[in-house]
């Protein structure tokens, strides 16, 4: 044993040995450096890959946005019939767009006239005080179209009134395709009639119908019947994507195409000229039934931002430990044992170095499973996020899941209580109070890994700050069940709940009553004292008809000075649910009847009430609303402050003088 141990150290006390290790790990250090090079290059791709797609993903949700917006417009029509003028710029002014959503041209209604109908709708908006209002441009066409509203109504947006998008081709294929389809569309790339002068930018428009709310719609011809005209945005697309794209700290540049990428296609560009770009990529984006084209490119932000010194420290600590194994092995055996401890420590370094130069948004953080401080290593994105910086969660001065709110702690602990029994993935949302005082939505996402015994060693995650998005999920969920002057729910939201009553009913037998109230000379204190008077005369209507109801109970506004309420559990027979129904009703008459305070002013305005009952799916919720609807009608025919039962409803109609 000695003897080959001896013949061993002979060889590599030998320079040929030394010199052929040296070539050795020379080519091996060159392997790794260009191995290390391509991994550089393919995580500055996927970083990129993921910067593009969530900056397509932003716009995507932008559009959307706006989508909705056109929708809230149509969901207008379809709640009051055609509004008034007066009313769609209150309408547009109470959106506030250019705060929440930048980027608007204006937003209107373009009325669909056919050719016989022209001359007597041009002299209708003459008669409103346009008298050189025209549709234009001239022409002798079937259809026509004109846009009646625009809101902002300034110079720029005044160009586009009567013009008529359906004699444009372009114009004319998107409102086609909306009107067929019943969804928002995006026209092609349009050079908009608000365009003059030498800053002429390129520009679309996206389209959302409007249709009678008395037809039929579930076909294509029902709905090209049904049509009345569209709602529409106008947008110049340098002005609205600079807004999203053009940012100090925008790391990508975009060059936008209208369906192809060709000059002649081009929406918008952010490319600076004379920069050749390290990673090029190309993204659809589907929008309103169109399809864009976005082609990202990296900035020299990025590129500065994602270089990365670690293929040269390979290289060059490589080079070192080549050099010192040439000069161990050159030297003799007594240096090799120290020259191997000290490579193994570099190499320990240069893996430490590693996960230092990492670069991951968001606040990452490692905890020991079972440890007394809960935060091992935290990154400086917890700074951003809380306010706190990363050496006060270190030292455990202070604990992050003080900051978690209180009513969120609970299932906090289970998830991740449940991610360590399992040894698996958890993503969970939850409110967090930063030392400013802000109470931010988070989304945490985390793994548990095992130590080589297979015992769970560490806890390594992400918080990731999502106020925002929580923001807009919450508005879109607003405009689209509550109504936006009482908070009350709206049409969509009535149904909703109508049907799960009826659904409930069915099962337990019980039966149910539908409330349809409308609010007698309403219009005459529109009139007389301004729709701001109107407005406060309806919230307290709402006021009044919660407080005269059950908890169970629902209060809707339909639109206008029209509520419904419904009324669940009133009984096992039609009688009993009618004698309930009654005496609720006259609660509600006697309290919707007293005088309204409006300022200095004392107004009233009685309710006139039709009542219909209801068990199960007899009839269904749009029938239920015309039978209350027509029984309401009933009461204002029969004098007005009153209650009226549906004819076929068990109890005759039930008067209150």
């Amino acid at each position: 044993m000695t003897s080959a141990r001896q013949q061993i150290s002979h060889i590599l006390d030998r320079e040929a040995v030394a010199w052929g290790v040296l070539v050795l790990a020379l080519l091996l250090t060159l392997g790794l450096w260009r191995q290390s090079e391509m991994e550089v290059s393919r995580r500055q791709h996927d970083h990129f890959q993921r910067i593009a797609e969530k900056q397509k993903n932003i716009l995507n949700s932008r559009m959307h946005d706006y989508e909705q917006v056109l929708r809230g417009g149509a969901a207008l029509f379809a709640a009051n019939g055609m509004p008034s003028r007066e009313e769609w710029r209150a309408y547009v002014e109470t959106l506030e767009l250019d705060k929440s959503l930048p980027g608007f041209l204006g937003t209107g209604f373009a009325l669909m006239v056919p050719k016989e109908a022209r001359y007597t709708h041009e002299r209708s908006i003459r008669a409103e005080g346009f008298p050189q209002y025209a549709i234009y441009p001239e022409g002798d066409r079937e259809m026509l179209s004109s846009i009646v509203y625009i809101e902002p109504f300034t110079e720029r947006n005044q160009r586009a009134f009567g013009y008529d998008m359906y004699s444009d081709p372009v114009r004319h294929e998107a409102m086609e395709r909306a009107r067929d389809t019943g969804q928002p569309a995006l026209s092609r790339k349009v050079t908009l009639v608000q365009e003059t002068g030498t800053t002429v930018q390129p520009g679309f428009l996206i389209y959302f119908p409007v249709y009678r709310t008395d037809m039929p719609r579930d076909t294509v011809p029902a709905r090209r019947n049904a049509l009345i005209g569209f709602v529409y945005s106008p947008f110049r697309s340098f002005d609205l994507l600079n807004g999203v794209f053009n940012t100090p700290t925008q790391l990508l540049e975009i060059k936008l195409f209208d369906s192809v990428p060709a000059p002649e296609n081009l929406l918008y560009s952010s490319e600076r000229a004379g920069h050749s770009a390290e990673h090029v990529t190309e993204m659809q984006l589907h929008i309103g039934g169109h399809v864009w084209v976005a082609r990202f490119r990296s900035s020299p932000k990025f590129e500065a931002s994602e270089a990365s010194s670690q293929p040269m420290v390979i290289l060059f600590g490589g080079l070192a430990l080549d050099l010192l194994v040439f000069s161990v092995l050159y030297m003799n055996a007594g240096h090799r044992r120290k020259m191997r401890d000290a490579a193994a420590k570099l190499e320990q370094s240069l893996d430490n170095y590693k996960t230092l130069v990492e670069n991951i948004p968001g606040a990452v953080f490692r905890s020991e499973v079972g440890a007394s401080l809960p935060v091992f290593q935290v990154s400086q994105g917890v700074q951003a996020l809380t306010g706190e910086p990363p050496q006060r969660f270190l030292s455990g001065e202070i604990s992050y899941t003080h900051l978690i709110h209180p009513d969120d702690r609970r299932k906090v602990n289970e998830a991740i209580a449940a991610a360590i029994a399992r040894r698996s993935a958890y993503s969970i949302e939850y409110r967090i109070k930063a030392s400013d005082g802000f109470t931010r939505w988070v989304n945490e996402r985390g793994r548990v890994t095992s130590d080589q015994n297979g015992q769970s060693r560490w806890l390594d995650g992400l918080v990731l700050d999502v106020t925002e998005r929580k923001a807009a999920e919450i508005m879109i969920r607003d405009l689209a069940f509550n109504d936006t002057l009482t908070g009350l729910p709206n049409r969509r939201l009535l149904l909703d709940r109508l049907d799960r009553q009826l659904a409930t009913s069915e099962r337990t037998g019980r039966h149910g009553a539908l409330l349809f109230i409308d609010m007698d000379n309403f219009k005459m204190i529109n009139d007389t004292l301004g729709h701001e008077a109107g407005d406060q005369v309806l919230m307290e209507v709402a006021h009044r008809l919660i407080a005269s109801v059950r908890e169970s109970d629902t209060v809707a506004r339909l639109g206008g000075d029209e509520f419904v309420v419904i009324l669940d559990n009133l009984g096992n027979t039609a009688d009993a649910a009618a004698v309930e129904a009654a005496e609720l009703g006259s609660k509600i008459l006697v309290m919707l009847s007293k005088p309204y305070r409006l300022g200095e002013h004392l107004r009233n305005s009685t309710p006139s009430i039709g009542i219909t009952t209801f068990c199960g799916h007899q009839v269904t919720a749009d029938q239920l609303l015309r039978r209350a609807d027509q029984a309401m009608y009933k009461a204002k025919s029969a004098g007005r402050r009153q209650l009226q039962f549906y004819d076929e409803d068990s109890i005759a109609a039930v008067r209150f003088g």
